[in-house]
């Protein structure tokens, strides 16, 4: 730091500012469109309030970004999705900065697709968390160290009219904010986010796939009634089912998570979960099918 180079004073400036403290204040979950078991994502759009500590009268702080305000408007622009889905089409509208005694607020919307891991094997009674993350392009131990806590005034909430996929979710508890760190390739950044629980609406699926494939299972014995001297008959009636079955597999298969996941008791996977038992020809329906069909035949 000896030398009489400006960029090298600049640059020794900005390695001795003090860690900026940062406080997650309030995180509302304003809409939740989609809930996508399929591609293991949703939908969201939240706001956020950041409160700079003391950013306003420590001008000393930011001699590399200028006064205060734009140093806030900085901060505003370092944040981005941790977990998104699609990273092309987040949207964050243009933040508002406020002063509030000795420290700047921001506040900020923003909405796109998160990825989330969703656990399947107890479809349709399952319960999802799902979260919403964002890092702060600003290294803990950077030119611009910066951290992140959650304040204890923080206020957190999900709004129920902006919770669209009520007729299959419903919330369950409250959402809760969380800050930490993340590490990338040795480098470690500032996180924060906020998480909401859903659980499935089982009787959606019930009604809508349980009980049709009952029904179907239990037309697969009619063909028990059909007369034995007429085989073909019996064999006609049994290839109408078996399209009428296929032809609702089709129809339902958008709404029936398609994923790998262990059983519950640990005996090798299966696919789909305890999905195979609310929809599709099952094995049980096909032997009554092949065993009420050959009887004839033989």
């Amino acid at each position: 730091c000896s030398r009489s180079s400006s960029t090298r004073r600049r640059l020794c400036r900005s390695t001795r500012m003090a860690v900026q403290q940062i406080e997650l204040e309030r995180f509302d979950v304003l809409k939740i469109q989609s809930i996508d078991t399929v591609s293991q994502s949703f939908y969201a759009r939240c706001f956020v309030q950041l409160r700079l500590i003391g950013a306003r009268n420590r001008q000393e702080s930011f001699v590399t970004f200028g006064n205060g305000a734009k140093s806030a408007e900085w901060y505003a622009k370092q944040i981005e999705p941790y977990n998104s889905f699609e990273h092309d089409s987040f949207k964050m509208d243009s933040p508002k900065i406020k002063a509030e005694g000795e420290d700047l607020l921001i506040e900020v919307r923003m909405e796109g697709r998160f990825s989330q891991p969703m656990q399947l094997h107890d479809f349709p009674f399952d319960s999802q968390e799902l979260s919403i993350e964002f890092l702060i392009k600003c290294r803990v131990d950077g030119p611009v160290p910066t951290k992140v806590n959650v304040s204890p005034r923080v206020s957190c909430s999900l709004v129920d009219s902006g919770f669209a996929p009520r007729f299959q979710w419903r919330p369950k508890g409250e959402v809760r904010c969380h800050a930490g760190t993340h590490e990338a390739n040795g480098r470690t950044f500032p996180k924060f986010g906020a998480k909401v629980m859903v659980a499935r609406e089982s009787r959606f699926y019930v009604t809508n796939i349980a009980v049709p494939t009952a029904v179907f299972s239990g037309l697969a014995f009619t063909l028990f009634a059909a007369q034995p001297s007429e085989p073909m008959e019996r064999l006609s009636d049994a290839f109408t089912l078996l399209l009428a079955m296929a032809a609702y597999k089709i129809t339902v298969t958008d709404m029936i998570p398609q994923a790998v996941e262990p059983t519950r008791r640990g005996r090798g996977w299966r696919e789909g979960g305890d999905v195979g038992n609310l929809c599709g020809v099952t094995r049980s329906q096909c032997h009554t099918l092949d065993l009420g069909v050959l009887r004839d035949l033989a």
